[in-house]
């Protein structure tokens, strides 16, 4: 498989992960008034069951805003693997990875996620396992 229909599939996953998160949550908030933004549900080792609204974009070092506080989240390591079944195809595994160096200071924690869902696209699984570097809570 080539690099390209890795990062072509691994965008559509994220892509899909995206636009459904709010259906899949079934969650009124603030955050579902712009179409372009989506909340994840974290589960972190340091600051427990988290949710986060991440903006519209497909780059990986977008910082999450938590929804019931002031904390901001930036991830330094990503790893998304999972399967995306397209509409009439078959299913397509992926796994993405993103890494940059850590931060020299100590708020840093392990988050994971899972999702499930479908688009006009097709329907995807999807997981995730983050190391993020957070904002003091105020």
């Amino acid at each position: 498989m080539s690099t390209t229909a890795n990062t072509r599939r691994g965008g559509l996953a994220v892509l899909a992960l995206a636009s459904s998160i709010g259906l899949s949550l079934g969650v009124a908030s603030p955050a579902h008034a712009d179409p372009k933004t989506g909340v994840v549900p974290l589960e972190c080792d340091e600051l427990g069951s988290l949710e986060i609204v991440v903006a519209g974009t497909t780059a990986p070092s977008t910082p999450g805003l938590a929804v019931l506080s002031t904390q901001v989240g930036i991830p330094f390591a990503i790893t998304l693997s999972g399967v995306f079944t397209p509409v009439g195809g078959e299913p397509e595994p992926f796994l993405d990875v993103y890494e940059r160096r850590a931060p020299a200071h100590q708020r840093i924690d392990h988050c994971a996620f899972h999702d499930e869902g479908a688009t006009g696209a097709g329907s995807f699984v999807i997981d995730g396992d983050l190391w993020i570097s957070y904002t003091p809570t105020h």
